[in-house]
């Protein structure tokens, strides 16, 4: 009777006890200052507390009301705290039950972030030992430092031909013409857009003479990519063995290495990248520049000349990556779109323009990019090329009002969907520099939000950073270096439904990890390549939009932007949208004279200036009345000579009052 009675009154309590598992989702890195913020939420009822780390309750927000997910299958109400502007840590409570204790706010949020993932290509070089001054635990000895090798009876030609460094694909160690591209193009728009921010952001890699780090990187694989163009013009399509190499470090992948195939999209491929790398090169190095030029020039003739020579397959003998190409149309638009904004020469001018994203297979949406941006040039195809561009951006901006707030559909979550997810953010941006408008801007946040940690799997999707990371890529230098953690700054490729490694080859075989949901449908295992494998081709766009962003909020914005595009990194009441230009305060800035330039944000392009200088301390004190939150897109250098301070301004000199220099 005893036993009963405690039996009853045990069963009574856990009955009565609450059941919660409520969840909340975060963009783990952390949230900035001024800028928009959103959580969601799945499972809750009831105002969402933010706590501090003394305990108080500073901020109490009601939830939207929730909407259903289908990528996921969940019912997610959003949260939006922008209010919550004070730096520091911050525990998420609901009905008095802390869901979480790891959300940050700070400032330079993706700093660390940027310099991660283009520090990761450093780990990708081939053909040279990474020593641990710049490696750190991560160093290893130089892989396929052969530059002898074989060209494949697939490239029409016979005998051997010298090519070395450029960067790893992926998680193999093949070098591919076409994926090479798009990364590249990537990369070095990143620099043409925020020239200024990118010259003193610095992560310890080796230097390149005087050029900035992020230039420094690119030129290892422009010069693996110069190695591939043939003497006729033509560009080789990829350096790999015949098959993909054993789970081993790079300098244990004894393969003989061969050139194969040659094929038009590679070669157009190549003479876009040549071509934008040539003017991006050309103050720091005017011969290197040149010679891009040149073999951007001889690849698009060659193009030109043989405009079906599609790499549908590989040979009978190879299995590696493909990157097949049936249609090289959009290739031949982008080169020569880009020669055309290098040189000026209209024969190189193409029609079109895209309303869709690019990926490796499909760059017209970069071409589009460029036209939009380049009214002037353009004309009627660069408005053409902005509505397509807006068009698209609104469609994404409406996508992350439910749900998880996230821009992706569920059709999206294909191969490689945190890159589609990435370049959707590229794309959300661009439509911020044309117009200014604000909802472009928070959507792409809310981009980098998803693959930092607001998804339902709960995970910053790039190795090293977050609560929860990978960590068992499907990358063989972290697989077989014996080191427990992987290379940092990897995004991995994300859920995906497909499921192409279930079951598949016994050396990566995985057991079935497919949800039923996409969103969902990933495994952190080493034998997934379908959905935990790297490559350079989705980093670069992460790098892209995390870059952006912090140099947006550092101050600048790329030389064709709306005014408001720049922003700053201050605390501002609930979001720091640009305010009007009609009340700008009074602000100074110091700089050190020196020969090369030095952006000062926040100075207008109308402003005038007030000089004090101080040879005891080596610095001119610049007094300037700025905008609010703003940088003019056209903004003015300040250049020192060595004898006098003058404004430099679209290829123009003028004094501090703003008289022309002859």
């Amino acid at each position: 009777m005893k036993n009963h009675a405690l039996k009853s009154v045990a069963l009574a309590a856990l009955v009565a006890a609450p059941s919660f598992a409520a969840t909340a989702y975060i963009n783990q890195i952390g949230y900035r200052p001024g800028d928009f913020k959103e959580l969601a939420l799945v499972d809750a009822s009831g105002n969402v507390d933010f706590v501090n780390a003394t305990g108080q309750v500073v901020l109490s927000v009601t939830p939207k009301a929730a909407s259903y997910w289908d990528a996921s299958g969940q019912n997610v109400q959003l949260v939006d705290f922008s209010k919550l502007a004070e730096p520091g840590k911050y525990s998420i409570k609901v009905n008095g039950n802390v869901l979480r204790s790891d959300l940050v706010v700070k400032s330079q949020t993706y700093e660390e972030i940027v310099k991660a993932s283009i520090k990761w290509f450093y780990y990708q070089r081939a053909s040279m030992a990474l020593e641990s001054t710049y490696a750190g635990k991560w160093a290893r000895a130089a892989g396929h430092t052969n530059a002898t090798v074989k060209l494949h009876n697939s490239t029409g030609a016979s005998g051997t031909i010298q090519s070395s460094k450029g960067w790893y694909d992926a998680g193999d160690y093949g070098r591919y013409i076409v994926n090479s591209g798009i990364t590249t193009y990537t990369l070095l728009s990143l620099y043409e857009h925020f020239p200024q921010y990118f010259k003193t952001l610095k992560w310890n890699i080796p230097a390149e003479g005087s050029l900035p780090d992020l230039l420094a990187e690119i030129k290892y694989n422009l010069d693996w990519m110069l190695t591939m163009q043939a003497s006729d013009g033509g560009v080789y399509h990829k350096l790999t063995s015949l098959g993909f190499p054993g789970d081993v470090m790079p300098a244990q992948d004894n393969s003989e290495l061969y050139v194969i195939g040659k094929s038009t999209a590679g070669t157009f491929d190549f003479a876009a990248v040549m071509a934008l790398a040539s003017r991006i090169y050309k103050p720091f190095d005017a011969t290197y520049a040149t010679k891009c030029l040149d073999a951007a020039k001889k690849a698009f003739a060659w193009g030109q000349q043989h405009p079906s020579q599609n790499y549908l397959a590989n040979p009978s003998d190879v299995s590696t990556g493909a990157y097949e190409n049936d249609n090289p149309n959009d290739e031949k638009v982008l080169a020569g779109t880009e020669l055309y904004i290098t040189t000026g020469d209209a024969s190189y001018k193409q029609s079109g323009s895209s309303e869709y994203v690019s990926y490796w297979g499909d760059v017209m949406g970069l071409a589009t990019y460029e036209k939009a941006t380049h009214a002037t040039q353009f004309g009627g195809d660069a408005n053409e090329a902005k509505q397509k561009i807006l068009g698209t951006a609104d469609n994404f901006v409406n996508r992350a009002e439910t749900g998880f707030g996230v821009v992706m559909a569920k059709d999206d979550f294909v191969w490689g969907s945190n890159a589609v997810a990435s370049n959707q953010g590229v794309w959300l941006l661009h439509a911020y520099y044309l117009t200014g408008n604000q909802k472009y801007y928070k959507a792409a946040v809310k981009v980098l939000d998803y693959l930092l940690g607001k998804n339902p799997l709960d995970m910053s999707f790039v190795t090293g950073y977050g609560t929860k990371s990978p960590k068992m890529p499907h990358h063989r230098p972290s697989t077989s270096d014996n080191i427990e953690e992987p290379i940092p700054g990897m995004l991995v490729g994300g859920p995906q439904p497909g499921g192409e490694d279930v079951g598949s080859a016994a050396e990566w075989k995985c057991a079935d990890y497919r949800t039923g949901q996409a969103a969902t449908a990933y495994t952190d295992q080493r034998c997934s390549y379908a959905t935990n494998e790297v490559a350079i081709n989705w980093n670069a766009p992460l790098a892209y939009l995390a870059g952006a962003i912090e140099a947006i909020n550092a101050g600048y914005a790329p030389e064709f932007a709306a005014n408001g595009v720049a922003r700053n990194d201050t605390p501002a009441s609930s979001s720091s949208a640009a305010q009007s230009s009609s009340s700008a305060p009074q602000s100074s800035s110091s700089v050190t004279p020196e020969s090369s330039s030095s952006s000062i944000p926040g100075v207008s392009s109308s402003s005038s200036a007030n000089v004090e200088s101080s040879s005891s301390q080596g610095t001119i004190a610049i007094h300037t009345p700025i905008e609010s939150k703003v940088v003019r897109s056209q903004q003015p250098r300040f250049r020192f000579d060595g004898h006098s301070l003058f404004i430099e301004k679209s290829g123009k000199r003028f004094d501090l009052k703003g008289h022309r220099i002859k």
